[in-house]
């Protein structure tokens, strides 16, 4: 049995140079073509290709940081952006697929929650790999390297159509004064956006102004005032209701739009 513990190693003196030594430990087949390649951002840590000739640009540091992720993309950007003079100027000694998308890869002895919450959202191929540096009682370094399972983005919500939203109501004539509205909105060129929940959003011009949402035996009305302020939800169940916010309100505020553009 050999007996091992665990240390801490130096970026640039240690982490890089075992890295550098055995690619392995990050991927099998892993090829590294350069380190330290100067870039517009300053030196890229480790530039290899996979075993499908893919580029990977793999950005080192000994801690946790916020800003790892956002050095590893300067790095990624560059290389995206010059791989045709990558592939020219290394492809003679290694096997470079200019046509792939580069990967990039993260290394380092853990990452904060903000990295592995962002990561989820990056249009890239991104892999976080933790690191472990171990000595044994000869003195000799190691690295056991393993890859964080960060998940995925969240699908967004289902948002309603209008259809939808109206099978809430419980009353008929609700339902149909409600559609009405509607169309009566749309003729006068106002956009009736869906959102979540019940309600939908109304545009003109480019500019959110009010809000609807049935409820089962009437639907609310919430419109923006010319004084920036919001009106009070007004309820509406009749067809002299609609009449009376329409005009007050929605036809008031077109008309503030119309004379402010």
């Amino acid at each position: 049995m050999i007996k091992v513990k665990a240390i801490s190693v130096r970026e640039k003196e240690e982490l890089e140079p075992l890295l550098m030594a055995n690619p392995d430990i990050i991927e099998d087949g892993l090829k590294i073509i350069s380190h330290q390649q100067p870039t517009d951002s300053g030196p890229l840590d480790i530039l290899a290709v996979d075993e499908e000739g893919t580029l990977v640009v793999i950005e080192l540091t000994s801690e946790a940081s916020d800003g790892h992720l956002d050095q590893g993309l300067r790095y990624y950007n560059w290389c995206r952006q010059n791989i045709s003079w990558i592939s020219s100027a290394f492809g003679k000694k290694y096997t470079i697929n200019a046509d792939s998308t580069p990967r990039l890869i993260l290394v380092a002895p853990s990452f904060t929650d903000t990295i592995k919450r962002i990561a989820k959202y990056v249009d890239a191929e991104l892999e976080l790999v933790e690191y472990h540096a171990f000595q044994n009682e000869k003195g000799e370094r190691g690295l056991i390297c393993n890859r964080i399972d960060y998940g995925s983005a969240p699908e967004p919500p289902e948002i309603p159509s209008l259809e939808k939203k109206m099978a809430y109501f419980t009353s008929e004539k609700a339902s149909t004064l409600f559609k009405s509205a509607i169309d009566q909105l749309v003729k006068r060129n106002i956009e009736v956006k869906p959102i979540r929940g019940l309600w939908s959003s109304l545009w003109y011009q480019g500019k959110r102004f009010g809000y609807m949402a049935p409820r089962q035996a009437f639907f609310v009305v919430d419109v923006l005032r010319p004084d920036g302020d919001w009106s009070q939800r007004q309820r509406v169940s009749t067809k002299k209701e609609w009449d009376a916010v329409f005009q007050k309100s929605i036809a008031r505020y077109l008309q503030y739009l119309d004379a402010n553009r």
